[in-house]
């Protein structure tokens, strides 16, 4: 699989030899264009995309996160449960109790998906979320927003079809 990081190194290769090649007046293809392309959850883009484009980039990381946190607690419909963060992680993708189910959760390998996904959520709350939203002076290369922006959008995909558990 092809990484955020792969893609802006490419793309500034292209771009160059576009330049050298004089196909064009300037590079047309920069960051902004590539956040076009990573970013494509249309929520997702209203909440980062002038901060990132503006080089907040610490703020478009947190901004994307916290929307997935609050993205989860209403589809778990849990939005008026105090639960945040990583605890609401757990909670909403246990395996043994889920509020959203990724999957059928049959096979182990399902099993596996559910559990994995719950931590990989579970952490980015815990590791890009909050440090973000707990230091003032937190910062990001505009390289490494693009990779955490990349993430939270698949994650927003991944919680968009996981199915809703009716009590």
């Amino acid at each position: 699989m092809i990484s955020a990081s792969d893609v802006l190194e490419i793309s500034k290769k292209i771009a160059h030899d576009v330049n050298v090649l004089g196909a064009c007046a300037s590079n047309t293809l920069n960051e902004k264009s590539l956040y076009d392309q990573i970013v494509t959850n249309r929520v997702l883009r209203k909440k980062t995309e002038k901060l990132f484009k503006d080089g907040h980039h610490a703020r478009s990381v947190e901004e994307a996160f916290k929307y997935i946190d609050n993205f989860v607690k209403k589809k778990a419909g849990l939005s008026s449960s105090k639960l945040t963060g990583a605890s609401l992680m757990q909670e909403v993708f246990s395996l043994n109790n889920p509020k959203l189910k990724l999957n059928e959760g049959v096979s182990d390998s399902e099993r596996n998906e559910q559990n994995g996904y719950m931590q990989l959520l579970a952490g980015c709350m815990t590791g890009i979320r909050n440090p973000r939203a707990h230091e003032s002076d937190w910062e990001d290369t505009e390289k490494r927003a693009l990779q955490l922006l990349g993430l939270a959008n698949h994650l927003i995909e991944r919680v968009s079809m996981a199915e809703v558990v009716l009590v």
